[in-house]
């Protein structure tokens, strides 16, 4: 896979494409004539990513760039389109550095395919030969049929309800179309891409590492954290430690920039000499975002030759113009669905379809799986529930979706990237890049295609995806919470069992960034992954195998807010023991349950893991949590006393000590939203991935309105004829792409 393929998963992509829903794999563009509009357009996005426990934005922690949209001919297909989209990215954690990339993406046009000055026969002469002697055998096919059911008088679909001899013709022409359908999916896929945005982007990346490790992951507890949207602009140093360091701190700063799409190279070039070459000192007071150029296109859009309406030969036009109307066509519609839905089941009678086809789309399974999603709650260490292969179903005959550890999509097929000709004339997107697109079904362009769709979820595909991104989050989680304990002194567990040796808070970070890294190779699958796990030392084991049980400790975005008696720690007292205890004050807080915000001016308090099964509670500088009062909470060193054990209440999600009165809130990153918040971040999950569960969502409020079964022929007006003219607003279409959908076009 090129790296362009692994920043951009539409590289490549042009006016034409086809799709495999199944895979989400793109292959070469069908069309072969200049039937396609350019608009110009101008529009600059700009955003941070990366990695940072001192700031959040939607796409912080997330990659680069995330996809906005899904792609799928049926709730299977749509459901792993949309996981596959937002669980691909994500970066390794290191012990020492903190990277942060700053993003700018720009709009040059919007091409789409002409289809007001089309008609089937034309759009048919417009594609390329293979394409188009497929869809003329589907369409010949189609209307052998249709004369057959005319002159028989015999509903295409009722043929399937009995074998009364008398049938047998009309069912071996029923027959003969649905396996030219099939195969012409095989060859060209479920869809064709007929929209393009077209512009470009780039971004300049700054990679922060400190001298001393003790200094790379210091406690942040009173640090200013920015909760940011996406396109704020931060500090530097706020990036870096939340504005602790001072410009002189021993900090070493690398920048590299790179672009994909060499219309916006030079201003990216632009941005970067802004912060290229530059100590710390001289960066930290600098809002990047604030210095990028405006980042516009000032070329304008590609260039495309004139739009050419296509003549469609007699063999098209004669074929084309044997349909009068589309009556016969639902029933086709469901006889395709009938026989996908036989491979199945092959007991499966037509009474018994057509009553589960009426009945509303089963999604029970997605709304479980997305309260999960939302809740983390994800068990990493449980194999994913395989669904049966089916025979020669033809949404799943290209295999499953294998996402990529960068981009989360399957790389396209080689084919003409950024140039190509149509009718000879030059096709110039040179400088160019796919920003998003726009995807029609082929039953959608051509009604002689007839599909049937199934809308249920009976399996949640797409699953093992998203427990591999949440492994690797828990392994970045875990290494950045024990290199904090090493850093607040927490530097060594004694084991409960004196046969088993001691082992150190930073031999435990160590071994869970090193697996984060393996996790980011490439041909990752839950096999793999548990290869990975199994590796890990016992201590390791047992830690990481605690943390997945208590799967509400992932949504500690913030930390834990701690309450006793309606109180949270407060300011530290002055006179403790600094070489063995610190003493803090409680001080009362409003907390109520719901009201995360509460927690902003308070201490917030980090759960600690033990390899022996218990969990402890650390923070502010001195250790862990040894002590509380009515009035102070003590935190002491190692060896000085003995830590506070809680236990987890996984119904509640909260972390306790009856015997203290003390309840542990994970606080969500949600709290630091529009205050001035206190502390630091350490764990991101899918949880906090707001474009994943909206997209869940979404996909649920549109399966809740959908039968089990849905049909194609539910799409197209049944006086349509081979004479109309395509109706752009009339297109069923589906978007994905970097960018949200621009709406006022296709």
């Amino acid at each position: 896979m090129s790296n362009s393929e692994r920043l951009n998963p539409l590289y490549g992509v042009s006016i034409g494409a086809t799709i495999y829903a199944a895979t989400g794999k793109f292959n070469a563009s069908v069309v072969a004539a200049p039937i396609s509009l350019m608009i110009s357009q101008e529009e600059t996005q700009k955003s941070m990513s990366g990695e940072s426990s001192y700031v959040y934005s939607d796409q912080m922690n997330q990659g680069s760039f995330g996809m906005s949209g899904a792609y799928g001919v049926s709730g299977v297909s749509l459901l792993k389109s949309s996981l596959s989209a937002y669980v691909g990215a994500s970066s390794a954690v290191s012990s020492k550095s903190v990277t942060v990339n700053y993003n700018a993406m720009a709009v040059g046009g919007v091409e789409y395919i002409n289809f007001e000055e089309l008609t089937a026969s034309s759009f048919i002469a417009g594609l390329n030969l293979a394409c188009r002697q497929s869809i003329l055998a589907v369409l010949e096919a189609y209307n052998e049929v249709m004369k057959a059911a005319s002159q028989s008088g015999k509903d295409p679909l009722s043929v399937f309800g009995n074998d009364d001899p008398q049938n047998k013709a009309l069912k071996g022409l029923v027959t003969d179309w649905i396996a030219k359908s099939e195969k012409f999916t095989r060859e060209f896929g479920d869809g064709l891409v007929i929209g393009v945005t077209w512009g470009a982007f780039g971004w300049v990346k700054m990679v922060m590492t400190a001298e001393s490790e003790a200094k790379s992951w210091k406690y942040g507890g009173q640090a200013d954290f920015s909760y940011a949207n996406t396109f704020a602009s931060v500090a530097v140093k706020a990036t870096y430690d939340g504005g602790q360091s001072s410009g002189d701190a021993k900090v070493s700063v690398h920048c590299t920039h790179d672009s994909s799409g060499s219309v916006i190279g030079p201003q990216i070039d632009k941005w970067f000499d802004q912060v290229a070459n530059k100590s710390f000192s001289e960066l930290a007071e600098v809002k990047v975002m604030d210095k990028a150029p405006d980042m516009k296109i000032t070329q304008g859009a590609p260039s495309i030759p004139e739009f050419v309406k296509p003549k469609p030969g007699n063999d098209i036009a004669s074929k084309v113009g044997e349909i009068k109307d589309l009556d016969g066509l639902n029933a086709l519609a469901k006889a395709s669905a009938y026989d996908k839905a036989r491979k199945e089941n092959p007991d499966l009678t037509l009474d018994e379809f057509l009553r589960q086809a009426d009945q509303p789309a089963d999604k029970k399974k997605l709304d479980e799986f997305a309260e999960k999603v939302e809740e983390s709650n994800i068990d990493t260490l449980i194999p994913p529930r395989k669904k049966k292969p089916k025979e020669h179903m033809p949404d799943e005959e290209f295999g499953s979706l294998a996402t990529n550890s960068d981009t989360g999509f399957l790389p396209n097929e080689a084919f003409a990237l950024n140039e190509n000709t149509k009718a000879g004339k030059e096709v110039s997107t040179k400088g160019y890049v796919p920003l998003g697109v726009w995807i029609s079904n082929w039953p959608d362009l051509f009604p002689w295609m007839a599909q049937g769709y199934y809308n249920s979820i009976d399996d949640i595909e797409g699953e093992e995806a998203v427990q591999l991104r949440v492994m690797l989050q828990d392994y970045q989680a875990l290494s950045r919470l024990y290199y904090i304990a090493n850093s607040s002194r927490i530097t060594e567990f004694k084991r409960k069992d004196p046969s088993k040796p001691n082992v150190t808070t930073l031999s435990i970070a160590g071994a869970f960034a090193n697996a984060a890294g393996k996790m980011q190779a490439e041909g990752v699958n839950f096999a793999k992954a548990q290869e990975i796990y199994q590796s890990l030392g016992e201590a390791d084991r047992a830690i990481y195998a605690l943390w997945n049980k208590v799967s509400f400790l992932r949504n500690c975005e913030l930390g834990l807010g701690l309450i006793k008696d309606g109180k949270s720690i407060g300011s530290p007292i002055a006179g403790s023991d600094a070489d063995s205890r610190q003493a803090y004050t409680l001080s009362t807080c409003n907390f109520e349950g719901q009201n995360y915000t509460a927690f902003s001016p308070f201490y917030k308090v980090l759960p600690l893991l033990t390899p022996d099964g218990d969990i402890w509670a650390f923070g502010p500088q001195q250790g862990g949590l040894s002590s509380i009062y009515d009035k102070e909470a003590v935190f002491s060193k190692p060896g000085r006393a003995r830590y506070l054990e809680f236990e987890y209440d996984k119904e509640n999600k909260i972390l306790s000590s009856n015997a203290h009165g003390i309840k542990l809130y994970p606080i969500p990153f949600s709290a630091a939203e529009n205050v001035a918040w206190k502390g630091m971040s350490f764990s991101t999950n899918v949880g906090a991935i707001s474009s994943l569960n909206e997209s869940l969502k979404s996909l649920s409020d549109q399966l809740s309105r959908l039968n089990a079964w849905s049909f194609s022929s539910a799409n197209w007006d049944r006086s349509w004829s081979g004479a109309d003219a395509y109706r752009r607003r009339n297109i069923k279409k589906q978007y994905i792409g970097l960018i949200d959908e621009i709406r006022n076009i296709l």
